[in-house]
């Protein structure tokens, strides 16, 4: 029951991760200034790399979120505010275990300077994970009835 109705989390999730944070860099880059067939290509190759970065983070905000709702609503009896906060939970707690294990990476290759902004960074992109998780479940739980 849980897959039939959140299938579309899970195809989505990180296809949004990956066009949130291609946005990101089309802001960052910006990219109205300089030479432009060259601002064209370094804004294509940052909108790649961040948005693969988006995708990885998105599919651990996915992961996050649906194992939190499996795990304290397994059979979708609880209400619908139960589940968008269970998500949204998860989803912050995914992408934090995820900037925790990138940290500890950092930290065993002796490049430890990194890891406390890892964790922050982690703790901004699981908040508006978070956000795009509940509206996710929101969406989903409308869809279904």
């Amino acid at each position: 029951m849980m897959i039939h109705r959140y299938w579309r989390i899970a195809v989505f999730a990180p296809i949004v991760g990956f066009l949130l944070a291609a946005g990101v860099a089309v802001v960052m880059t910006d990219a109205g200034s300089g030479e432009t067939e060259f601002r064209f290509w370094f804004v294509v190759l940052s909108m790649a790399n961040y948005g693969v970065i988006g995708l990885v983070i998105g599919a651990a905000a996915m992961f996050g979120g649906l194992a939190t709702v499996a795990m304290f609503d397994r059979h979708l009896t609880k209400s619908r505010r139960v589940r968008i906060f269970l998500a949204a939970f998860g989803a912050v707690v995914g992408v934090l275990l995820l900037s925790v294990g990138v940290a500890v990476a950092l930290t065993m290759m002796d490049d430890a300077a990194y890891a406390g902004i890892t964790i922050a960074f982690g703790l901004v992109f699981g908040l508006a994970a978070s956000v795009v998780a509940a509206v996710m479940v929101l969406y989903a739980d409308r869809h279904r009835r």
